[in-house]
């Protein structure tokens, strides 16, 4: 087993992974021409400069870097002149600073790193949704040396395997995701990160994170979604290889030191005592970087004041009023490997995750709907466009 870990930019993070299963750092810098599926604002500011240094720490450390341009949409500027030369100058820079691998979100890329920069690695992010014999098999016929699997597949023994078989480039799997299963807002989400992480197109407008908004509420209001993310158990490691899949990405680029280094050792040590939130990505202000709330400061744009309230909103903690005691999941996955995927199931007829949630899981409903209130008045406020008001 080999795990790839999400870099925060701290040189004491590597420090951290020296000597351990983490053959891979990512990360990329807060904006850039192409972008990422982070914005720029979660992200730590650091400068072209700091990369470099944090790139030369990671490699003699024995670990490779992988820059992130995995962004789905460039807003058509590389049809330009000058949006194309400004690509092509990021990813010689990319490539003069030692990186070993780029990760990618769409065909266009990797034919043009291939052009400007062969021999580069590329592996295919998984905004590319790969999720399917067929479209894992066109990838590799793209050139890609490796594959990031569509998390929603996570738990679709079937399709994994085939995969597998199918495939000769290396493959990987997310190892703690916790987006809704089968999120109406995962595209939007991730095509709105990346142009909130790119240089021209940022600061045209104040991103306010829709989607976000929308799917935290539903995890903490009807915490049972949380059970059905597709995240996978460091217990559960050996299912997985078993398959075949044995690389393991763990996210998030925005938590800090501690907390990274924390979450690579449950999966290193193949198991976690405590409360499953504590390895996803869920609301907890402990847990991660501030952000650059300097970013929301649009006038021109927002009504700052109401903006103000974003920072409230998300000042708590899921796991203060959800428990999700993961001793209590021991046997979780043997449902999905002898049922099959969740693809042609009704939950509401199924009822599994129902029945793991009321067995493994604490949670204060009076707290929930507390926090529902100021969720909804926001989001409300954007659709109205109280949000625009001068």
């Amino acid at each position: 087993m080999k795990l790839r870990v999400s870099t925060n930019w701290d040189n004491a993070l590597i420090e951290e992974l020296k000597g351990t299963c983490v053959e891979e750092v990512y990360g990329k810098l807060p904006s850039d021409v192409i972008g990422g599926v982070r914005p720029a604002f979660l992200l730590p500011q650091i400068s072209r400069e700091e990369a470099e240094d944090h790139v030369r720490c990671v490699k003699e450390k024995g670990i490779r870097f992988n820059y992130l341009i995995n962004t789905m949409c460039l807003n058509n500027i590389h049809y330009s002149r000058d949006g194309y030369r400004a690509i092509v100058e990021l990813l010689e820079w990319i490539s003069s600073i030692g990186v070993d691998v780029v990760t990618v979100g769409f065909p266009y890329m990797i034919r043009l790193v291939q052009e400007v920069l062969p021999g580069m690695k590329i592996k295919a992010s998984s905004v590319c949704r790969i999720n399917s014999v067929s479209r894992a098999r066109q990838y590799e016929d793209f050139g890609v040396d490796e594959i990031i699997i569509d998390e929603n597949i996570n738990r679709d023994f079937d399709t994994l395997t085939a995969i597998r078989k199918a495939l000769r480039c290396e493959l990987e799997l997310i190892a703690n995701p916790c987006c809704l299963h089968d999120c109406p807002h995962q595209l939007e989400h991730v095509a709105h990160d990346g142009h909130a992480s790119q240089d021209h197109s940022m600061n045209n407008y104040c991103y306010l994170q829709f989607p976000y908004y929308n799917c935290t509420m539903k995890k903490f209001t009807d915490p049972v979604e949380i059970i059905k993310a597709r995240w996978i158990r460091p217990e559960d490691l050996e299912v997985y290889e078993a398959m075949g899949y044995q690389k393991f990405k763990i996210v998030e680029r925005f938590k800090r030191t501690e907390v990274l280094a924390s979450t690579v050792a449950a999966y290193a040590q193949r198991r976690f005592d405590g409360n499953l939130i504590d390895i996803l990505t869920l609301t907890n202000p402990d847990v991660y970087l501030k952000p650059d709330m300097e970013y929301f400061n649009k006038p021109e744009h927002v009504n700052v004041p109401m903006i103000a309230q974003v920072g409230g909103l998300m000042d708590f903690a899921l796991r203060d009023f959800i428990y999700i005691d993961n001793r209590k999941l021991d046997g979780f996955i043997e449902f999905f490997q002898k049922n099959g995927s969740c693809r042609n199931r009704d939950c509401s007829q199924c009822g599994y995750c129902q029945k793991v949630f009321e067995k493994s899981t604490r949670f204060d409903a009076d707290e929930a709907q507390m926090r529902r209130k100021g969720f909804e008045s926001f989001i409300q406020a954007m659709l109205n466009g109280d949000v625009f008001a001068e």
